[in-house]
């Protein structure tokens, strides 16, 4: 049988030099950030910052270099300062872009290219653009640092192109909040928390705000290679990263599955049983992963989890959880106040 469990999520190393450049134009010091993540020293060029790290050790650093000043908002100033060089960057082939709807899509497509085991996901609810973002793993949720710094840079790649200062309408996030961070007045929107994912909202039409040319006054970068596709995993580990996606958001079934891997639910049945497993016991023990982070890690009503996990009650999720664990989901929640 195939082991279903989540690849380690990793980020490309190159994105560390730009990191500590951000990091101290945020007022971070970034040194001592990298040493009490456990990071050498930070790099001020790309060269020597080849291959990638563990995706827990870059939102630890994150998380370091926001305890510095935990009320500052450090982190989300870290994420508005990494915009315009990341793009020039990291990400050139976006500035190629016909308008921010194109520069998006390539841009999200990038950075899971750059970052492996996150999801990030753009669509348009009525006169909405929904940019949302969540590491799939669940030994790595959630990262407060880490979500409020990415959202920080998405807000400020769509300001960047619209000349606009307040263009976000809705914020939220999976932690809950753990600062006085006046993330309301940095972010032009009062933000929420422990919500089902991390999220910005913005006004559709700006999709539509067109990119002539690198607004930094200067020409794109000569010469830049084409822009890579997102690289393709195996179909049972795209089955796996679907299902961990769409944790906390109601129910999973095969058929929302099987349309998020471009596949019929046939395929995808077909897919698992080649891999030794069923859809049921791969939703089931994804299922457990988020319970027990969600009785240990938040505040959340038991009520509530189970309604996110997509079960019909309460104590139908006790059941499955109990049957999955041997603990009531009420023991464990109890439990962990104790320890706290």
């Amino acid at each position: 049988m195939q082991d279903f469990t989540i690849p380690e999520a990793t980020i490309g190393a190159a994105a560390l030099p730009l990191i500590a450049n951000a990091m101290q134009e945020a007022g971070v010091d970034a040194t001592r950030a990298f040493a009490d993540s456990g990071l050498d020293a930070p790099p001020h060029t790309p060269r020597g910052t080849g291959g990638e790290l563990p995706l827990v050790q870059f939102t630890r650093l994150l998380q370091a270099g926001g305890a510095q000043a935990p009320d500052a908002g450090r982190m989300w100033r870290c994420g508005e300062a990494i915009a315009t060089p990341a793009l020039a960057g990291l990400f050139p082939a976006c500035l190629e872009a016909q308008d921010l709807g194109d520069l998006l899509d390539r841009l999200l497509c990038d950075l899971q290219d750059l970052q492996h085991g996150t999801a990030f996901h753009r669509e348009v609810a009525d006169d909405t653009c929904l940019l949302s973002y969540r590491i799939i793993d669940p030994a790595i949720w959630p990262r407060s640092r880490d979500a409020e710094f990415t959202l920080a840079f998405l807000d400020a790649v769509v300001r960047r192109f619209t000349a606009s200062s307040g263009c976000a309408v809705a914020l939220s996030f999976e932690h809950e909040r753990d600062t006085r961070a006046d993330l309301a007045r940095l972010a032009g929107v009062a933000p929420l928390h422990g919500e089902p994912c991390n999220l910005l909202a913005f006004p559709a039409r700006l999709l539509e705000t067109p990119i002539a040319a690198d607004r930094t006054g200067e020409p794109a970068p000569p010469g830049k290679a084409p822009r890579r596709e997102r690289s393709r995993e195996r179909r049972s580990g795209e089955i796996v990263e679907a299902v961990y996606r769409r944790l906390g958001q109601g129910a999973l079934t095969q058929g929302t599955i099987a349309a998020d891997c471009g596949m019929s639910e046939r395929s995808l049945r077909r897919e698992l049983v080649r891999a030794g497993c069923s859809f049921r016991a791969l939703r089931d023990d994804a299922r457990t992963q988020y319970a027990l982070w969600a009785l240990r890690e938040t505040r959340l009503p038991v009520s509530e989890i189970a309604h996110r996990l997509g079960y019909d009650s309460q104590g139908a999720f006790a059941r499955a959880f109990r049957k999955s664990t041997g603990t009531p989901p009420s023991g464990l929640r109890r439990d962990t106040l104790r320890r706290d």
